[in-house]
């Protein structure tokens, strides 16, 4: 059995004593104590606005329009050798926080006298207790970070060289400063609205605070998911956003709202917020669809540059995410313009296009009315969103007549480039997949094998042309391209041989002659060739045979006429058992790319060597799956 002591009772006058004769021995007392004031803010001073900041550009400006509003600046380190150098009278946070820097700089403003004074709340036993301790309260700041972003972009990046660039005061000064309530600044961008706001007002009004706050959080946030991705190699990853705009409607609009957002550090300048609307307010559907035709502009840029060294003028048309229309032109963006809408005049009604040359003069009339030497079934062409480096303001009136019309410019389309961004995401229930941006461009060099002799330069742009639209479209896909246009696309389809058969079917459709054209597919054919059923034709032609045209139309109207013949057609498909490949031979291609794999592959190759096609085979990593 275990014993328990009694308990001691304390004789609280002995204890008394000893504390005293222990505090004069040099021992520090429990018991706070007041610290003697480092400095006196001036009387009459409009508030305490600390300034540290690692991009010193438009500093020195912001520090003079608070100082002749009467604040009272407290900085440090370079941010106060830089107001100090420009003549600004300016207090070193040494002056308050006790001390210089620590540590080769690595302490600076990690002190509780700093962060008392972002920290203390406007009620009496803060106010008191900061009174008491000689401490101001800080009523702004002003601060961004080290730069983080570019440590780990440098190829030589280490775990030491971003740990020396990763900032610890910065950040935890801006969340002090939010939860105080302070008006906390750490975007340049927010400087000016802010100095003009106290200006005029004084000081900021309740939801303005807030959104500073808001921010400064989401920066916060932003940079430390930054050092987390870098430390994890990637296997940390956040997903960061920020709001540009709210759009007209949803996909659907039972799905309403729909918002565009945007990465917060994203440099790009093709990216799709800063498009300048021109007018009209795009949707979800909008924005989403021209985003893949930037997607395959960029590419198809980059596919001429490589190859050519130089680039033609280039208009795309797409329709729900896929193209219906592409086309080049080395001398008329005119021409190229109409190529592109022609490449299939049905489906283009209700699309977008992108050029990447300006809309002036007559291609803002070209792109509103149909030319009157064409009879497509209507008078305008109807798009949704046409997206030019620039707009001519005539063509803007043109183009507006249309009230739903949506104009997006951005100069950079005068030049398009790929993104630089490493990795692209897809949402999934859950989560989201993650893979590399794809690198392949297609060019003479790139061509793993030639069946027989390589193209020509003018059909090789062809080539180019079906390439990218192929590439870049929904797998399955099987493109067709002639005269520098796009003029028959299968994209989406289970099989190889249904993508053929909807391309040439398009091409058709569209009223396109597919002999002398090129092919591209974005996956090997499985065969090579196929075994016909003979009777199953024989039996087709038989049945086709025996009717007689001329009577066969004269007892039927139009619609009937045709209706039978669709019975005809239907028969045709089920007996036509040809592979993809004799679908294209057929068809009259004169070469095309596609995929270097498949069991098949020598087979594939011989079939078009004695064929006499052109055809291109790159390696299989290179295929073109996309939009999964």
């Amino acid at each position: 059995m275990v014993k328990i002591p009694a308990k001691k009772k304390t004789d609280f006058k002995k204890e008394k004593t000893r504390k005293m004769k222990t505090a004069k021995k040099g021992k520090p007392s429990a018991a706070p104590t007041a610290t003697k004031p480092k400095f006196k803010v001036p009387k009459g001073t409009k508030g305490v606005a600390l300034i540290s900041v690692y991009d010193k550009t438009g500093i020195v400006d912001f520090a003079k329009a608070l100082i002749e509003m009467g604040w009272f600046i407290l900085s440090s380190g370079g941010t106060a050798k830089k107001l100090t150098e420009a003549g600004l009278k300016v207090t070193d946070v040494a002056d308050l926080v006790g001390g210089a820097a620590m540590l080769g700089h690595r302490v600076v403003t990690l002190s509780r006298e700093l962060h008392a004074g972002l920290l203390a709340r406007c009620q009496m036993d803060d106010m008191e207790e900061m009174k008491k301790l000689g401490l101001p309260m800080i009523g702004l700041v002003c601060c961004d970070f080290y730069p983080l972003s570019e440590a780990i972009a440098k190829p030589d990046a280490t775990v030491d060289s971003v740990i020396e660039q990763t900032d610890i005061g910065g950040p935890t000064m801006v969340r002090s400063a939010a939860k105080g309530r302070r008006i906390v600044i750490c975007d340049a961008a927010d400087r000016n609205w802010v100095i003009k706001q106290l200006r005029d007002h004084g000081d900021l009004e309740d939801d303005q605070y807030q959104l500073l706050r808001a921010k400064a959080e989401f920066v916060v946030s932003g940079y430390c998911a930054q050092s987390a991705n870098f430390h994890s190699e990637g296997k940390l990853n956040a997903l960061m956003m920020q709001w540009v705009a709210d759009l007209a409607y949803a996909e659907n609009k039972c799905q309403n709202p729909a918002t565009l957002f945007s990465e917060p550090d994203n440099n790009d300048p093709l990216a799709i917020h800063r498009f300048k609307v021109e007018s009209g307010n795009p949707s979800y559907t909008a924005l989403a669809d021209a985003n893949g035709v930037l997607e395959i502009m960029c590419t198809l840029a980059e596919a001429f540059r490589l190859s050519r060294g130089k680039m033609p003028y280039i208009a795309i048309a797409g329709k729900h995410g896929n193209p219906c229309g592409a086309a080049i032109d080395w001398e008329d963006p005119g021409l190229a313009l109409l190529k592109a809408l022609s490449g299939d005049t049905v489906a283009v009604m209700g699309g977008e296009v992108i050029t990447n040359f300006p809309i002036i003069g007559e291609l803002g009339n070209l792109l509103f009315q149909v030319p009157p030497k064409m009879n497509i079934g209507r008078e305008k062409w109807g798009l949704d969103l046409i997206m030019a480096p620039d707009f001519a303001p005539e063509a803007v009136e043109i183009l507006n007549k249309y009230e739903k019309r949506r104009l997006l410019s951005n100069t950079k389309l005068r030049n398009p480039f790929l993104p630089a961004t490493t990795w692209m995401f897809k949402p999934v229930r859950g989560g989201y997949l993650r893979q590399k941006q794809y690198p392949f461009i297609l060019t003479p060099e790139g061509v793993k094998e030639w069946v027989n002799d390589p193209l020509s330069n003018n059909d090789f742009d062809n080539l180019l042309i079906a390439w990218a639209i192929c590439w870049k479209a929904s797998s399955n896909t099987v493109a067709l391209a002639k005269d520098g246009m796009l003029i028959g696309l299968g994209c989406g389809q289970q099989d190889r041989i249904a993508c053929v058969q909807l391309c040439l079917n398009r091409a058709i459709r569209a009223g396109h002659d597919t002999k002398g054209s090129v092919f591209a597919s974005d996956a090997f054919f499985p065969f090579a060739e196929s075994k016909l059923d003979e009777a199953k034709i024989k039996q087709i032609f038989k049945s086709f045979t025996e009717y007689d045209i001329d009577a066969f139309k004269k007892k039927m109207t139009p619609r009937e006429n045709l209706k039978a013949w669709a019975k005809i057609v239907h028969a045709f498909l089920l007996a036509d058992a040809r592979e993809g490949t004799e679908l294209l031979i057929d068809a009259g291609c004169k070469g095309g790319v596609v995929t270097a794999d498949g069991k098949e592959l020598p087979k594939v190759q011989e079939l078009f060597k004695k064929s006499g096609l052109s055809v291109a085979f790159v390696a299989p990593e290179n295929r073109g799956f996309a939009k999964h």
